[in-house]
């Protein structure tokens, strides 16, 4: 237990030091809220056998990770705001899931306005469009990138951007709706180099994100939790929907349809798939579904409503 509470105080000053560029930093940032099981079990048996200074000791992470993840469990008042209502769906389908009755299921199931897709192939996503007619009747509007295995389906007409090279795998979209124009990016950066992962992610925050005036949604498979240093990028500019209006941890990786061995399955461990939105927005509702549709990742959803008015503007 002393090894476990003094090694979690040096992990939290070295985060702010080196940021993710060690792996055992990485791995608490991924795992944080697990972390808690051990702190708190360690604090009721130090206390219980009176080794008070050891109870004190594990007390100092357990606090900070409760402090931290604590909004996202007290109420919230969510203000009302005129302006168009969006609804945003970001799903990994996995690229080895071929239960597209499922995620047609899902998709309908949600009716969103602009759904982002990661690891789909061509004839999956030609299937799924298919499946969805009666949610899209009057023919989807559909964006697809087949190298990077993303694709987007909306309401309104999408004008696709070349998002450039560098930058992992970004696509870029501008979503013509009733309330003008907005800049929509789906991103999945890969799990390989984490310093070539964040070089990309910086890449594309100061060419795409930082200098866009229209309003921006940004939305995918991050494969990085709310804890890191390449989250913390995004989050210094722009507001994650789960924080705002979400509620709990809300992790969507593993789902419970990957098994291991082909037998046993694990719950969901992790939050990588986020939703952000620029300044233009406000949050209503945000979550994280219950149904993978087949998938290794959980579907999350944001409603958000485009303000009608900017201060200033």
């Amino acid at each position: 237990m002393w090894i476990y509470a003094i090694g979690l105080m040096l992990m939290g000053g070295l985060r702010w030091w080196t940021g993710d560029l060690l792996s055992p930093v990485r791995l608490c940032n991924y795992l944080m809220p697990w972390l808690q099981v051990g702190l708190w079990a360690g604090i009721v048996l130090a206390f219980l056998t009176n080794r008070n200074l050891l109870g004190f000791s594990l007390a100092v992470p357990a606090l900070f990770i409760f402090v931290t993840y604590a909004p996202l469990f007290l109420p919230r008042q969510v203000n009302s705001h005129d302006g168009m209502h969006l609804k945003i769906m970001s799903y990994n389908v996995w690229r080895e899931n071929s239960n597209i009755t499922e995620m047609a299921g899902v998709v309908r199931n949600q009716k969103p306005d602009l759904l982002l897709l990661q690891e789909i192939h061509r004839d999956k996503l030609r299937a799924l469009v298919a499946e969805l007619d009666d949610l899209y009747p009057n023919a989807p509007n559909v964006v697809f990138e087949e190298q990077k295995l993303q694709a987007m389906i909306s309401h309104f007409p999408l004008q696709q951007i070349d998002a450039g090279s560098g930058k992992g795998r970004a696509q870029k979209v501008i979503a013509m709706t009733p309330g003008g124009p907005i800049t929509v990016l789906n991103i999945h950066p890969s799990r390989g180099n984490w310093q070539r992962r964040h070089k990309q992610m910086s890449t594309l925050l100061a060419d795409d994100i930082a200098g866009d005036a229209n309003p921006l949604i940004l939305g995918g498979d991050f494969n990085t939790t709310d804890q890191t240093q390449t989250y913390r990028l995004f989050d210094q500019i722009l507001k994650n929907a789960h924080w705002q209006a979400g509620w709990g941890f809300g992790f969507t990786y593993p789902s419970s349809d990957v098994k291991f061995r082909s037998r046993l399955s694990f719950p969901p461990l992790v939050r990588i798939d986020h939703i952000f939105y620029s300044r233009h927005f406000v949050a209503q509702k945000a979550a994280t579904l219950s149904d993978s549709g087949g998938s290794d990742h959980f579907p999350i959803i944001a409603e958000l409503i485009l303000k009608s008015e900017m201060p200033g503007g």
